[in-house]
């Protein structure tokens, strides 16, 4: 019986003594939080677009100035946008920009290249027994030397994305490429829609680039200026764009309701930067 009365004692003095832990220690005990997850993704978020919009990982000033910005209200929308506009507004955003589409569309772009195909057509201009395509040779002077004057007029503000499209695809060099009208048509469907012209489209654009009056995305032309004015002002011009940046940034296509959203923003803004700084600002590009 002592032995009992004992033990009920200790258990009870161990009972009372967690209780009087539990009222000291639970109360206001609020732990810190923890950073790392929330540190980890800013770090990637940081690393992730500088490579996305200049093919390059940030330089330790950078890094570190992305991390101040983003740190400050924990990953706040209005921060991710200050961010995002560093990267987007640096001085190699232009080049950068230029040189993936052309690789993308002229499978590089080398402008010693170009130049000296300027100088052949020049030399040939200059030849008298080829005066009677003088006219032919001064386009394609023409063509070339806009196309070399794509960055500069790029960074002056002269020259938008759809107009440097434009360039990449209405030169000698992208003529080379994809001889032929129908080849033309299709490779430019190809590079800014994602895919091939229908058979209806394929035969109305071939004609009204030949020169012929035609009908291609419900507007009228008979040319290949035409052709191309029509291209890159259509719907379809637009939502090419939206899932090129939904592709490389995300990985995935978008949906039907994105599609239509941000390709109507694109459309009546003219502002590339903005469609880029939108899905770059995304909590799935994030990482949240």
């Amino acid at each position: 019986m002592n032995k009992l009365i004992g033990l009920l004692m200790a258990v009870a003095v161990a009972f009372a003594a967690c209780k009087k832990t539990e009222e000291v220690l639970v109360p206001d005990n609020t732990a810190p939080p923890d950073t790392t997850v929330s540190d980890i993704v800013i770090q990637n978020y940081v690393n992730k677009t500088y490579i996305s919009v200049l093919g390059r990982k940030p330089t330790d000033t950078e890094k570190e100035n992305g991390i101040t910005i983003l740190e400050e209200n924990n990953l706040a929308m209005a921060d991710r946008q200050e961010f995002v506009d560093l990267v987007l507004n640096g001085e190699e955003y232009n080049e950068q920009l230029l040189k993936v589409a052309s690789n993308d569309i002229l499978n590089s772009f080398d402008t010693i290249a170009v130049r000296q195909q300027v100088i052949i057509f020049e030399l040939l201009l200059s030849d008298p027994q080829y005066a009677s395509v003088a006219d032919v040779l001064q386009y394609e002077i023409d063509r070339l030397e806009e196309l070399l004057a794509s960055l500069d007029d790029l960074n002056n503000g002269t020259l938008t994305i759809s107009g440097m499209h434009r360039r990449l695809i209405n030169n000698n060099f992208y003529d080379q490429l994809n001889m032929g009208t129908e080849n033309f048509v299709r490779a430019t469907f190809e590079h800014f829609l994602f895919r091939y012209p229908t058979l209806a489209e394929l035969e109305d654009a071939k004609l009204m680039v030949d020169g012929f009056n035609s009908i291609l995305f419900l507007e009228e032309g008979s040319s290949k200026d035409d052709f191309m004015d029509i291209f890159f002002n259509s719907e379809s011009y637009y939502e090419g764009q939206v899932r090129y940046l939904f592709l490389k940034y995300l990985f995935r296509e978008p949906d039907s309701e994105e599609l239509s959203a941000y390709a109507n923003q694109y459309k009546y803004s003219g502002n590339y930067k903005l469609l880029q700084k939108t899905i770059l600002t995304f909590d799935e590009y994030v990482g949240l």
